[in-house]
């Protein structure tokens, strides 16, 4: 016999399947909605470099306006002492997150992420809008998000923004299988680009005569209209909303929609919409939000993760030959070596030869994996090209204590140039021990 008091009820997935015990999670520390409206007069203050570092981006099709400022006023509300960026390319979240760490005054803003679009496009174009501290706490790496030591990087914070703003299943993986449970024990917040909540967006739902959706097809050249993807309220182009899906529901987790929070708040109180409009103009002022949000910050355990297998499974040593300088302190041991960077803002301190000693297979994905350590000040490290004109990989390795893995990605190794040890882009003495170099795959 049915029971009259569940007919009308709806049946949420998986609601009979036991999992964590939510009654005992605490309450979130944040709400993004009340950080916007609390924010609203910073936001104001500073509209003209918001302005100028938009226009000096040129990527509003990326993220937009009312964008930088609602994310701007959440890393000012949160006040995190790290700020992990994961996908950069022309770099606008990047500049949003420098300016918020300028306002701040103590938080480091470390961006991953193998696009040369900021290094080449935007810097030239920012350095003569802001000082030269307003550059100290980014640490921009030029570098694979799947070789990346997370727990390094956030080993000493806090509490941790992560913007997740790079796509695919790998990255989802390393996200809920490596970021999220080294930060799961301090405060932190998790920023989730590109997805929109059909309760406010009014996409489309139907299929319009496209096939059934079988993951991404916007970058993959199929010269057909990129599908989206619906699960629940999120609708995405991207793969890992459907990761994200599937994590939620195994921890019973909610994963939050700026678009709902932002229309809960405004529609309890029509008065702070108004002054919000008033305050920043349409430009900055926007309900529509058209991303998420995740935090397992107060969330009772246990929580599942995904495991991640290792990337690269097999190795090789590599013949080293010096280049510059010609005898690297004249010895004979290829390694470990020791060397100081000469204070000159990108100047090589040494140009280093490899090859490697095995066949390496074609087609698959493999790195130049440089242990070493960096003391007094930041060092980089990177492969030129065969004519060696430009950097084909590169990365900036902090000084700190103890042993660091870089694994910088190569093509093709047989056509790759050398290893340069250099200089960054601060004009401080470093002192570089490398002490390992081989070939990963």
């Amino acid at each position: 016999m049915t029971n009259p008091t569940t007919v009308n009820e709806p049946i949420r997935l998986f609601q009979q399947v036991p999992g964590r015990d939510t009654s005992k999670d605490r309450a979130a520390e944040f709400d993004v909605a009340r950080f916007y409206y609390d924010e609203r007069f910073r936001i104001a203050e500073d509209a003209g470099i918001l302005n100028a570092l938009i226009a000096a981006t040129a990527a509003e099709y990326d993220l937009t306006p009312p964008q930088w400022a609602q994310w701007y006023s959440v890393a000012l509300g949160f006040r995190p002492d790290l700020i992990l960026e994961l996908g950069r390319s022309k770099g606008n979240s990047t500049a949003l997150f420098c300016q918020a760490a300028a306002r701040l005054g103590r938080t480091r803003v470390v961006s991953v992420c193998n696009s040369r679009d900021w290094v080449e496009e935007t810097l030239p174009r920012l350095k003569p809008l802001v000082p030269p501290s307003w550059f100290d706490p980014l640490d921009a790496r030029q570098a694979d998000i799947l070789d990346t030591d997370y727990q390094a990087i956030v080993k000493d914070a806090a509490r941790v923004l992560v913007l997740w703003d790079a796509h695919g299943f790998e990255i989802a993986e390393i996200v809920l299988g490596r970021i999220l449970p080294a930060i799961a024990d301090r405060p932190h917040l998790v920023l989730m680009h590109d997805i929109s909540d059909n309760r406010y967006a009014h996409i489309d739902r139907s299929y319009q005569d496209q096939p059934l959706w079988k993951g991404s097809t916007w970058d993959k050249g199929t010269g057909l209209s990129p599908t989206r993807v619906n699960i629940g309220w999120m609708n995405s182009l991207q793969d890992q909303v459907v990761a994200i899906a599937d994590f939620a529901a195994r921890n019973d987790l909610e994963v939050g929609s700026a678009d709902h929070e932002y229309a809960a708040f405004f529609e309890a109180c029509p008065a702070y919409a108004d002054e919000m409009r008033d305050l920043l103009g349409e430009r900055f002022f926007s309900r529509a939000a058209h991303w998420a949000f995740m935090s397992l910050s107060g969330k009772e355990p246990p929580i599942y993760f995904p495991g991640v297998h290792r990337r690269f499974r097999h190795e090789c040593g590599v013949r080293l030959r010096d280049i510059h300088p010609p005898r690297w302190f004249g010895r004979s041991t290829p390694l470990p070596r020791t060397l100081d960077t000469a204070p000159v803002k990108w100047e090589y301190s040494a140009v280093i030869g490899w090859r490697p000693l095995a066949e390496i297979p074609e087609n698959v994905p493999r790195s130049l994996c440089v242990r070493l350590q960096v003391v007094g000040a930041p060092a980089g490290v990177g492969i030129l090209s065969a004519d060696r004109s430009v950097f084909v990989a590169s990365q900036r390795i902090p000084p700190a204590l103890g042993t660091q893995t870089v694994f910088l990605s190569i093509a093709d190794p047989a056509r790759s140039g050398p290893l340069v040890v250099h200089t960054w882009d601060v004009p401080e003495r470093a002192r570089v021990t490398v002490e390992h170099i081989s070939v990963v795959w």
